[in-house]
């Protein structure tokens, strides 16, 4: 009954996300292992949606290790166990809480130890920032507790790239690129700090590939500006590092034109005027920073228009016969897909 629960929220979010991006991209799903203890490491862009965009296009149900500040919510906090999340505290979180890491670990080295999946983000913090941050040593702790338990344990780490073309906009569109598998056995020697620094460096190194890495921190805004002005496609990774390795000022910036794309816009507000008036007037105002802004907007979605439409079909019955209410629901939702698929325009339009 529970896996029942947990595989219809998933493809609840997994429906939600078809609707609320306009593409999803997934590469490299063949580098998952089917029947091995499994360490999901990815870069921390875009809050929660890197989550759900990971849980809903993987091969495996992987338990996630979450900020612990989430499970503050005596409401919430038996639905984010449901999800098979535990949480990790962080000095922000309290000093003396530290300790309660302990359990965490110890469980998640009993997970491997059974062959199960985890995820996390080894960055220790988001930003929308294209880079790669400095990994934090805590997930090799994960691994040490693990190989404590089992010390032939065949743990393999998968690095994963999270990919935006800008994750503050809407619509946008979004690609994952799961890695090269990194078997940890290999790495393994008697001084343990050469141990984790190399493994630092191997997923740090497979991130970097994985996603846009803006290295050059100094001058990290006239660099994005300059990718921004050429429409670079930040879902592509791979093509945008190989363009950041040449010279910049030798590239032609592409200018399009807005045609319709302003006008269909202001047709889709016009259309989703109740929906839309709610989100910018009292939940838009509480995003606490940019970073969960897209988190807060897809919530939003993903409960809002369910609901919208539910009232609306109930509504329009009482006027209208049931079939000619269905129609008119479903033409509402129909002509919104046809706008984040096709015609509302995005922050820098994407190469075809």
């Amino acid at each position: 009954m529970r896996n029942l629960g947990y595989y219809i929220i998933r493809y609840w979010m997994a429906i939600s996300l078809f609707c609320y991006y306009r593409k999803i991209t997934v590469v490299g799903k063949k580098n998952i292992p089917a029947r091995t203890p499994v360490l999901f490491l990815s870069n921390h862009q875009n809050a929660l949606m890197d989550i759900l965009i990971i849980a809903t296009n993987c091969s495996r149900k992987p338990w996630y290790l979450t900020r612990a500040d989430v499970f503050k919510s005596k409401v919430l906090r038996p639905f984010f166990t449901f999800l098979q999340m535990l949480p990790v505290y962080r000095m922000r979180d309290g000093k003396a809480n530290l300790k309660n890491n302990d359990t965490t670990f110890k469980l998640s080295g009993e997970l491997l130890n059974q062959d199960e999946a985890i995820l996390l983000f080894p960055e220790a913090n988001h930003s929308l920032k294209r880079r790669v941050r400095p990994l934090s040593k805590g997930f090799t702790r994960l691994i040490f507790s693990a190989l404590k338990q089992n010390p032939k344990l065949d743990i393999t780490l998968v690095p994963i790239g999270q990919n935006y073309q800008d994750a503050s906009t809407f619509p946008d569109s979004a690609a994952i690129y799961y890695g090269k598998p990194i078997k940890v056995q290999p790495l393994i020697a008697e001084d343990k700090r050469l141990v984790i620094n190399t493994i630092k460096h191997e997923v740090s190194h497979a991130l970097q590939g994985l996603t846009t890495h803006i290295q050059d921190e100094a001058n990290y805004e006239a660099i994005h500006n300059q990718l921004q002005a050429q429409q670079q496609d930040f879902t592509k990774p791979i093509e945008v590092n190989a363009t950041l390795a040449t010279d910049l000022s030798n590239k032609r910036t592409m200018v399009y034109p807005r045609g319709i794309g302003s006008a269909v816009r202001v047709l889709f507000v016009v259309w989703n005027l109740p929906m839309i008036w709610l989100w910018r007037t009292f939940l838009k105002p509480k995003v606490p920073e940019m970073e969960f802004m897209d988190t807060f907007r897809f919530g939003f979605c993903a409960v809002g228009f369910p609901l919208f439409y539910a009232i609306a079909l109930g509504t329009f019955s009482f006027a209208l016969d049931l079939k000619t209410a269905c129609l008119g629901v479903l033409g509402h939702a129909v002509f919104n897909l046809c706008c984040v698929k096709f015609l509302l325009p995005t922050s820098y339009r994407q190469k075809r």
